[in-house]
């Protein structure tokens, strides 16, 4: 019998899987880059905007280098809120660069994102309406005193943009729904930051950038271990779903029955990462989930034709895949001194 997706057993042999892997290598979703590991940076950040909901908290903020993982780690947070607070209506926004910053753009970025088919439609005002009816109606259809915002790419949003949201914030308090809004943004939104602090804007500065936190990349060979470990673990991760067959032993499943664990390579997956990036004074030594995900991708992928009970891999094989990755043409931009 040939093996499916629909008919593939937990018991699953390493030939089995091997033949799963040849038909369905390209439909897997790490090819298709749309897995979404969840990192400690990621596992820290949903603590803090689980407790930030708890607490009817107005908002709180991440502030992370690009390529960090922040868009990935929303993917988390929202899927993770779905499960632990499923009467909260969840708003995903990705803040848009305007040379002129309006209310109305606002607003019109605002509907869209909620795919609201008349978003260019009507004056600032009207559009501000529609966009508070769509939120409070998604409140008292789930019953709910709470709405999420989690909003991407916040460094893009300007002083008149976060005194719209608290305005947006206030009309929802006024019929009984808390805005809990949580922004990912680069570290550029310090400069906004300051300059409110500057001018004592404690109405905006209190309500959505009251205590940054940093959103790390990955910081160490044992922060990477932890990582790793999630493409060893089907409870983490399986495909296909519910066939317990996890991420490494679905690209090398000889490997795996024979006990090799990805796990086992962050020492010197790290190590090699670390070759690449040198020294910067500017730099406290994380590297972004974004790149290493995509070499462990190109890793495992790579690594299909070697496959063994015995399969162990070299340091060339990591340098390959992490080149691959454009991590060192990314570093050298930002002006690496080896």
């Amino acid at each position: 019998m040939r093996i499916t997706t629909s008919n593939i057993a937990e018991s699953a042999t390493p030939s089995e899987i091997r033949q799963l892997r040849d038909d369905t290598l390209y439909d897997h979703p790490l090819t298709k880059d749309v897995v979404v590991v969840p990192t400690n940076a990621i596992q820290e950040a949903f603590s803090v905007v689980q407790d930030a909901l708890l607490r009817y908290e107005s908002g709180v903020c991440f502030l992370g280098e690009s390529r960090f993982g922040k868009t990935s780690a929303i993917r988390a947070i929202n899927a993770a809120i779905n499960q632990n607070f499923e009467s909260v209506p969840r708003i995903l926004f990705n803040a848009k660069e305007h040379d002129h910053a309006t209310e109305r753009a606002l607003y019109t970025d605002m509907l869209v994102d909620l795919n609201y088919r008349e978003a260019d439609r009507g004056t600032a005002v009207a559009r501000r309406i529609r966009l508070f009816t769509l939120l409070l109606d998604a409140a008292q259809c789930k019953r709910s005193d709470r709405i999420l915002m989690l909003i991407d790419e916040a460094q893009n949003l300007r002083r008149d943009d976060f005194t719209h949201l608290r305005d947006l914030s206030n009309d929802l308090a006024r019929h009984g729904v808390k805005l809990v809004t949580v922004l990912f943004a680069h570290p550029m939104l310090n400069q906004l930051r300051n300059e409110l602090v500057g001018e004592g804007r404690t109405d905006l500065i209190g309500r959505f950038l009251l205590k940054p936190y940093a959103f790390h990349g990955i910081r160490s060979s044992a922060d990477l271990a932890d990582t790793l470990n999630c493409y060893d673990d089907p409870n983490t991760f399986s495909y296909p779903p519910s066939s317990r067959i996890c991420i490494s032993s679905f690209f090398l499943p000889e490997a795996f029955a024979g006990g090799w664990r990805l796990k086992g390579e962050a020492k010197v997956c790290w190590d090699e990462f670390v070759k690449v990036r040198g020294h910067r004074v500017d730099d406290d030594g994380d590297i972004g989930m974004n790149w290493i995900g995509r070499a462990i991708s190109d890793f495992l992928s790579s690594n299909i034709e070697g496959d063994s009970p015995h399969f162990s891999s070299d340091r060339s094989s990591w340098a390959m895949s992490i080149a691959r990755s454009k991590y060192a043409a990314t570093m050298s931009n930002y002006g690496v001194a080896r």
